[in-house]
């Protein structure tokens, strides 16, 4: 059974991200007046990006056997005591993007929106012995590799675009990875920092390589 259906919620959540991904990436400064290039061709580029991530890591986890489901980026704990902590989610991948933006006048385009959730398929890891049972519970690789296929789909994505001369979507298929490659909070940066380190600063690598390559020769 392929478990990398969409919830209701998460459906929802990939809307409001595409929609908030065309504003950031429309909103620019100029003449002295901030202008908007908000229209259906806009959202093009963030239906491919968002689409290609999510589907990749879908897949991948349920590979790694866990169901992933996506949604906002949220922050909950503000300190190291344990009453540090909003009593209920902060939406950060609203906020800080939305706001940001603005008050850059669009110079800063920042991309970090989404982040899943993982629930395990005990079934699933069964039927996939091989010589011996696997951990039967989610373990930090299992996220790990499930976050980093979605940055090496980004950066294949990024490649057609440059095959295609479509100097958009090459460009902002990096943003989108190096945003999201933060370790910090619940975004897959994260996770794949604290399940692989190394594995992570090799996508920082190739992700700030591919940008230079974009924007000299794109």
């Amino acid at each position: 059974m392929i478990h990398w259906n969409f919830t209701k919620k998460e459906v929802v959540w990939t809307i409001i991200a595409i929609i908030l991904f065309g504003f950031i990436t429309g909103i620019s400064y100029k003449n002295d007046t901030i202008t908007i290039d908000y229209s259906l061709s806009s959202l093009i580029v963030p239906i491919l990006v968002v689409l290609t991530s999510i589907l990749t890591k879908k897949i991948i986890g349920n590979i790694r056997c866990i169901e992933i489901e996506h949604s906002v980026w949220k922050f909950q704990r503000w300190g190291w005591y344990l009453r540090s902590y909003f009593k209920k989610p902060f939406p950060i991948g609203l906020a800080l993007p939305f706001f940001l933006s603005i008050f850059s006048l669009g110079i800063i385009k920042p991309l970090a929106i989404l982040q899943f959730d993982a629930k395990n398929i005990p079934e699933k890891r069964i039927l996939r012995r091989v010589g011996r049972i696997r951990k039967m519970e989610i373990n930090e690789y299992d996220l790990s590799i499930t976050a980093a296929s979605g940055f090496y789909a980004l950066l294949v994505l990024s490649i057609i675009g440059i095959i295609f001369k479509y100097p958009e979507l090459a460009k902002y298929s990096v943003y989108y990875g190096i945003w999201n490659m933060i370790p910090f909070g619940g975004l897959d940066g994260t996770k794949l920092f604290f399940g692989n380190a190394y594995h992570w600063i090799v996508l920082v690598i190739l992700h700030i390589l591919l940008l230079i390559g974009v924007i000299l020769f794109v």
